[in-house]
């Protein structure tokens, strides 16, 4: 395995007048004299991109909270944006489908045990989908910050974090189109 690249690059700010993106934080904080995370203290490899800090030293812009493009769509937008593991959404939302199918068809005959079990492990592949793709919301901003050209410029400025922004709701309007055709493909699958 080969070492992780670090790429330097010569700026006219003092590491304390800069900002980044935090993976442990989640959010764009101040950086310290060190690079490192002013907020918490985390290492400066954990801090990506280069905010200038405005003339009151303060962040100048921070990313939105919950990333719905994300969360609704993960086998869509996570291998998209660097997360294959959030491919495995798709077969797991068939696999659950199915599982509650058969919870709701299972006969009497299969016994109280039988049919507890299948609830439960119904309900578990429901709630670990549902928590998954609250996750990958949570943390869907950060995600397409660290995956974008944005965290690897010389200098973040307004408009470059403005049009990221705007890229990320595109793909939070796409990801909404799809969610409501997969619902509408699921009723129809329940009804028929």
């Amino acid at each position: 395995m080969r070492p992780k690249e670090t790429i330097t690059v010569e700026t006219n700010y003092h590491a304390e007048d800069t900002a980044g993106y935090c993976s442990q934080c989640n959010k764009i904080v101040p950086r310290d004299k060190d690079a490192n995370c002013a907020a918490a203290g985390h290492e400066a490899e954990r801090v990506s991109g280069l905010v200038p800090l405005d003339e009151n030293g303060k962040v100048p812009f921070q990313l939105p909270g919950f990333n719905w493009g994300a969360a609704l769509m993960p086998p869509v937008w996570g291998p998209i944006h660097g997360v294959f593991a959030a491919a495995i959404v798709l077969p797991i939302f068939v696999f659950a489908n199915n599982s509650l199918q058969n919870a709701f068809t299972i006969t009497t005959e299969a016994g109280p045990v039988a049919r507890i079990v299948v609830w439960l492990i119904t309900a578990g592949i429901i709630f670990g989908t549902a928590y998954f793709m609250y996750y990958v919301g949570a943390r869907g901003w950060g995600i397409a910050w660290n995956k974008s050209p944005i965290s690897k410029q010389p200098e973040v400025t307004q408009e470059m974090f403005d049009d990221f922004i705007k890229r990320e709701h595109m793909w939070t309007a796409l990801s909404a189109v799809l969610f409501i055709g997969f619902v509408y493909l699921v009723v129809n699958f329940w009804i028929l």
